[in-house]
């Protein structure tokens, strides 16, 4: 959850928060528990989201553990039930773009699905016997950074500007609901994201004035991190690449997206 970026991060953490909530206490599990596990990360993932909006990571999270679920009462196996879930968690990232119209504008799936999809289909390849991706120590730190975003397409309605994103370590002795917190910041931006455990919150909105974010948030216990970035400023960058040399070459960025049959 700390190190988690941008709005489906925090989900994302989410998931695996719950995944591994449902899977204490077990030395083993099979289908059932890892539909169930998958199950209680969406739960976590939905509360947190003042207004869950369909056709992100989070329908490709629920309708891949539905369908999960489904399986495991006919082969509960985890290698059949987590393959289930990963066929019918592409599944609906293909359909992201018919429930999000920025995406179909776009022509793009979900960013944040399709890396759920990524992670999952990586799963089953442990699951099934294939060895875990080790990291590479000798990557070259000095290659070009790239920069693509999908953004850069199409003209985004941009209505709140800043990106804010704050922890607040939790005071012993401070009683406030961070349920008020988010009450509070959707009355003053979009896309709001409150996690709250035993020691942090960890919040994301979209807002016109940050400032009013963070006081709000300072009243909950001190500030661990902080981050506003504009993202006006980030459209006007998306999708130009930083190529070797200094020159910026625009690269229309199109995810893989099937056909209509």
């Amino acid at each position: 959850l700390r190190g988690a970026r941008g709005n489906s991060g925090v989900i994302l953490s989410l998931l695996f928060r719950g995944f591994s909530k449902g899977l204490k206490g077990k030395k083993e599990a099979d289908g059932h528990d890892l539909a169930n596990a998958l199950t209680l990360g969406v739960e976590a993932a939905y509360k947190a989201v003042m207004k869950p909006t369909e056709g992100t990571i989070l329908t490709v999270a629920r309708e891949a553990a539905e369908k999960g679920r489904a399986a495991a009462a006919t082969d509960p196996s985890p290698e059949a039930v987590w393959k289930v879930i990963c066929d019918e968690a592409e599944a609906s990232l293909q359909r992201t773009p018919e429930l999000l119209p920025v995406l179909k504008k776009a022509g793009v799936v979900d960013a944040g699905g399709q890396g759920l999809c990524i992670v999952m289909r990586e799963m089953l390849h442990v699951f099934e016997g294939g060895d875990m991706v080790q990291g590479d120590a000798q990557t070259n730190t000095t290659a070009v950074q790239k920069k693509v975003s999908a953004a850069g397409s199409f003209d985004a309605d941009i209505t709140f500007t800043y990106c804010t994103e704050f922890i607040v370590a939790r005071e012993k002795g401070n009683d406030r609901d961070p349920l008020r917190l988010r009450a509070y910041l959707e009355s003053i931006g979009d896309c709001v994201v409150v996690v709250d455990d035993e020691e942090i919150v960890k919040v994301h909105v979209h807002t016109n004035d940050p400032g009013k974010a963070l006081r709000e948030g300072v009243k909950y216990g001190q500030f661990e991190t902080v981050k506003v970035e504009n993202m006006r400023i980030q459209h006007e960058n998306a999708g130009w690449v930083e190529e070797e040399g200094g020159e910026d070459v625009q690269h229309p960025v199109v995810l893989p997206r099937s056909e209509p049959e």
